[in-house]
């Protein structure tokens, strides 16, 4: 079989990107004719037109040639041995590979009804013989083209297809008589039934079938947009459709399943007004719902109270059993108040409280919940509320298998009394409840004039105690603490001291609980353990090395993850032994986060830091928590040292914690030590360190160097003063 080969394979395709684009084959011919003038004219022709050519003589050759050289079109006359060109076309047509090739029939027959077999047989076009081989080039190429270019739209349209199949968004084609003519159902369509052949009213609900005839009667080429919903069983989804009218005069409808995205929304618009953990409104809500009773209380003539309240103790709930716990603690007292506050639910006296009285129960963040009663008459039945809430509260909940107690502290603010500003009333319901919490908890305060001025105290002593620390308001008094065994003054305890400017001396009980709620403790007590450092290294200096000074340390200190950086950079900035200073911490700090806690104190004790537990014995301190914290000392609170000489209680409990120590292998120090009395029985008992008035007052840091220079005998004396009276007494109680 006469078959061409160009075995050059591929030419350029002039594409606008020029280098490095793609490169496509040349375009092949196939030639059926029988003929060979005519082959031999055809195939020159296409040839000078850079066109591979393939030849056949036959209807065998013909169809062998077509599936062996793979042609881009065939040149096929009508008249060919073995067949005819009717036929041939045909069973090309049918081939399974490369049957939709343009065939161009040649023919010297012109009448209509050879031209309307040759289409029925498949034809793309055809040729008169005799051929004007000139053009016959150009008739190929604009047939490859016009071939090649539909080719192109069937792979586009049939990409599109896949596309908008793929899509979630389903898909319609009208037509100009609002009939579908074509259907994408997409992922997440709306109708799951095939819709093309319906008309609009058939496949969409009214209000959707309406608006579209809209968009179609229009033609504006403007788009719109159209929500509805389509039940589905027992659930309601909804659904967007955008129409865009095209320019041949339908109208494509596109929709999307919108559900998920309005229940975003809808989310988005909750979490705006409500607490997520406990399903409460939240403040915005609950100040909107504020300011709306104020107004009709105002045009009613009548009152309302708000109910701040407080869960005491709530973070021991948290640090003991988890945040986890405390959450579902949350959870139940909403569910708790809700079921409270219900309509038609009695006062704490057992009357029904005014109809529409219970307005709302939010939460304000934490564990701090806000009532909303209106309608009220009286101060009265918004205090049988407060006591009502309270007992609601006090019973037992059951939280992980545990029964819990939690009691509340109330401040109640009163319209209008009190404020008719919503903002004002929750800040003054706020300092109410502190009241409470101050007359020992589990009750509730009503706002007032004593609240005020003490919330407004705390407040002026909170602004002062700022300006204070930036100012250097502040001074340290040292209390010398004497070693029973010596007689010698071997260290000292730095105490905080602070000269108002107005208010004069103030007493560290005053501002410290202060400077804790505030947040102020954390700087301030950094600038405590600067300026110890300071002075124990001034003393260094001056030979008195051997001292040592023991701070105080707050629970929010210690707590901080730099702080023990911060401790261990002063000592090192002033080029102090570690060992010269002693930090005292409390025993609550014991009953947080142990695994922390005991990290820091090991990285404190590694490093040389004395540690002492400060007021042993008025805290909750777990024995088994003392044997694993690397602890130096602990002191015993004053509260029993002042009656230790009077008190067996007080006496008992003193020895036992020397003899605690003793097994523990600490120091143990005494504090408040007034009379020569105590002193003795420290003494005698082996403790190892006491400090108080007898021994010295706290002073400056001159006061405790005069008393190093000049008092050290008088201090002696002292005890040896003590040692005499406790033996004197031993022999009273041997001889009685």
């Amino acid at each position: 079989m006469p078959v061409e080969h160009n075995n050059e394979g591929v030419e350029a395709e002039p594409h606008a990107g020029g280098a490095g684009e793609r490169r496509a084959r040349r375009r092949r011919v196939l030639i059926v004719d029988d003929d060979p003038t005519f082959l031999l004219l055809a195939t020159e022709a296409l040839k000078q037109s850079d066109i591979e050519v393939g030849t056949a003589a036959t209807a065998t050759e013909a169809l062998g040639a077509f599936a062996q050289f793979r042609p881009d079109l065939v040149l096929l006359d009508v008249d060919v041995p073995g067949g005819n060109g009717f036929d041939i076309c045909r069973a090309m047509r049918a081939a399974p590979v490369n049957g939709d090739v343009p065939v161009i029939l040649v023919t010297g027959l012109e009448d209509s009804g050879s031209i309307h077999q040759a289409y029925e047989a498949g034809a793309t076009d055809f040729v008169h013989k005799p051929v004007l081989w000139p053009t016959l080039p150009h008739r190929v190429r604009f047939v490859l083209r016009a071939y090649e270019d539909r080719a192109r739209l069937a792979r586009s349209e049939k990409k599109n297809r896949a596309l908008l199949q793929a899509l979630p968004d389903a898909s319609v084609i009208v037509d100009r008589s609002g009939v579908i003519a074509e259907h994408f159902a997409g992922s997440d369509s709306f109708g799951e039934r095939r819709l093309t052949g319906k008309t609009l009213e058939e496949a969409f609900p009214g209000a959707l079938a309406r608006a579209a005839r809209r968009a179609l009667a229009a033609q504006s080429g403007a788009r719109a947009t159209h929500e509805f919903a389509v039940a589905r069983g027992e659930e309601r989804r909804w659904f967007e459709a955008r129409f865009r009218p095209q320019s041949d005069g339908t109208l494509l409808i596109v929709t999307r399943d919108t559900t998920e995205r309005r229940k975003a929304k809808q989310r988005v618009e909750y979490l705006a007004y409500f607490d997520a953990l406990t399903r409460l409104p939240n403040r915005t809500l609950f100040l909107r719902q504020v300011a709306q009773a104020i107004r009709e209380a105002q045009g009613a003539g009548t009152m309302l109270a708000l109910l701040y309240l407080d869960l005491d103790r709530f973070k021991r709930v948290n640090d003991n059993l988890g945040h986890a716990a405390g959450d579902e603690l949350l959870g139940q007292v909403a569910r708790r108040l809700e079921r409270l506050l219900a309509p038609g639910a009695l006062s704490a006296g057992g009357e029904p409280l005014p109809a529409h009285a219970l307005n709302s129960v939010a939460r304000l963040g934490g564990d701090e919940f806000v009532v909303l009663a209106n309608g009220l008459t009286g101060e009265r039945q918004a205090a049988d509320l407060a006591e009502r809430v309270r007992l609601a509260l006090v019973e037992p909940f059951a939280l992980g298998g545990q029964q819990l107690v939690v009691t509340p502290s109330i401040g109640v603010a009163i319209f209008p009394r009190d404020s008719t500003e919503v903002d004002d009333l929750l800040v003054k319901a706020d300092m109410a409840m502190y009241m409470a919490k101050d007359r020992g908890r589990n009750g509730h305060a009503f706002f007032g004039q004593s609240v005020a001025v003490r919330s407004l105290g705390r407040l002026a002593i909170e602004t002062d105690m700022r300006r204070a620390l930036e100012q250097g308001e502040f001074q340290l008094a040292y209390q010398p603490k004497l070693d029973l065994s010596s007689g010698a003054i071997t260290g000292v305890e730095a105490l905080l001291r602070w000269n108002h400017p107005e208010q004069g001396a103030l007493a560290p009980d005053k501002f410290i609980p202060i400077a804790e709620e505030s947040g102020l403790i954390v700087p301030l007590g950094a600038w405590v353990i600067q300026r110890v450092c300071e002075q124990l290294s001034r003393w260094r200096a001056q030979g008195l090395g051997h001292l040592s000074a023991a701070v105080n340390v707050s629970v929010q200190q210690f707590e901080r993850r730099d702080f023990v950086d911060s401790v261990l950079g002063a000592l090192a900035q002033h080029a102090l032994p570690p060992g010269r200073l002693e930090l005292e911490i409390t025993e609550s700090l014991l009953s947080r986060n142990i695994a922390d806690t005991t990290a820091s104190m090991r990285r404190l004790r590694a490093q040389g830091v004395a540690l002492a537990i400060d007021d042993f014995g008025t805290g909750y301190s777990s024995l088994g928590y003392l044997r694993q914290l690397p602890v130096c000392a602990l002191k015993i609170d004053r509260s029993f040292v002042k009656d230790l000489d009077r008190s067996e209680d007080a006496a008992a409990i003193c020895t036992a914690i020397i003899a605690l120590a003793r097994e523990l292998k600490l120091q143990v120090v005494a504090e408040g030590v007034e009379r020569v009395e105590q002193l003795g029985f420290l003494e005698q008992h082996r403790c190892d360190q006491a400090q108080g008035y007898l021994i010295a007052r706290p002073g400056t840091a001159a006061d405790v160097e005069a008393l190093l220079r000049n008092g050290t005998d008088a201090v002696r004396q002292l005890l040896g003063a003590a040692r005499r009276h406790d033996s004197a007494a031993r022999q009273l109680e041997r001889s009685a």
